[in-house]
């Protein structure tokens, strides 16, 4: 039986910090993104695996989509100016589909929405322990779409066709897709994204909806799979970023990191680079089970907050 939406938010606090320590809707309307390219212009830039900001299924089943071939590396990102946050609005785009034998999957229902956004505020507000980023999210609208072909997300285009009907807001709105994830939990795109009239479309998030709270998903069902996006989305790498050597992940208070997390290390000493400082498995931006997530750090919520300034709010 699903829970309700208050008893949900104060149990997904508690239950994390204890580890360390749906009915059809409506259809809502859809507003229109400016695009300057149609998707045959997509076509040869198609993402394939490699490095960038998509969350694999344990690390092993599921494999990295590169976002980053549309918006460069982090280490392109320069955000000069004040550290600000703010209360970021959120679309958030219900896309379903049928399955072999028709049954409907994937139509998550208002109350699904409204808790995965409890999730986003208490993650990124600190009630897990870790930093409080001083990110807030609102949701500013929720619409329904039946369509099989983004529902499934098989192909880049499919990806581009669903963005160019659904997105809403400027740069400084957080839109969310839930849809399968194709094979992936979910990805996003880094902020610099913003200032491409080319690619602008593609900004946002895409998750799995099984990946949401109370999803079909084991071990990814608490709705951190959002967080993590919704980090990159903000301008956070991964963890792991560039392994043991250079720049790691540009933020000094995240221990270098060799390779991703897969489950969560019961004693918590997982370690495998010769630099200070175990892996951070607990942090967001790692690729641990959910239950295993309780932090971002000073450092990240630093980055975030300049990254969203420079990038978001067009600010020098």
């Amino acid at each position: 039986m699903r829970r309700t939406h208050l008893r949900l938010t104060f149990a997904l606090a508690v239950a994390v910090v204890a580890a360390v320590g749906a009915s059809p809707a409506q259809a809502g309307t859809h507003g229109t993104a400016s695009f300057a390219c149609t998707p045959a212009a997509f076509d040869s830039l198609s993402a394939l695996t490699g490095s960038g900001t998509g969350r694999a299924l344990g690390g092993t089943l599921r494999t990295e989509k590169d976002t980053e071939r549309f918006t460069g590396g982090p280490d392109g990102q320069k955000t000069p100016g004040k550290p600000t946050a703010g209360t970021i609005p959120v679309y958030f785009h219900v896309v379903y589909g049928e399955d072999e034998n028709g049954n409907v999957e994937g139509n998550v229902s208002q109350a699904d929405v409204e808790e995965q956004i409890d999730v986003l505020n208490i993650t990124f507000g600190g009630m897990t322990t870790g930093y409080d980023t001083g990110f807030r999210f609102e949701l500013a609208a929720v619409d329904w779409t039946e369509n099989d072909a983004w529902f499934e997300q098989a192909t880049f285009a499919d990806e581009v066709a669903m963005k160019r009907k659904l997105k809403q807001g400027g740069s400084d709105a957080l839109n969310i897709y839930s849809t399968t994830a194709g094979d992936f939990l979910g990805w996003a795109y880094y902020p610099q994204i913003t200032s491409s009239n080319q690619y602008e479309v593609l900004d946002g998030v895409v998750i799995d909806y099984g990946s949401m709270p109370n999803g079909p998903i084991a071990n990814y069902n608490l709705g951190y799979t959002a967080t993590h996006e919704v980090g990159h989305y903000l301008g956070l790498p991964h963890t792991f970023e560039k392994g043991c050597i250079g720049h790691g992940d540009y933020i000094d208070d995240t221990p270098f990191m060799l390779e991703p997390t897969s489950g969560c290390p019961a004693d918590g000493t997982k370690d495998t680079c010769p630099k200070p400082g175990f892996d951070p498995i607990h942090n967001y931006m790692d690729y641990s089970y959910d239950i295993c997530y309780t932090e971002f750090t000073q450092g990240q919520a630093e980055r975030m907050q300049k990254q969203y300034a420079h990038w978001r709010l067009k600010r020098v």
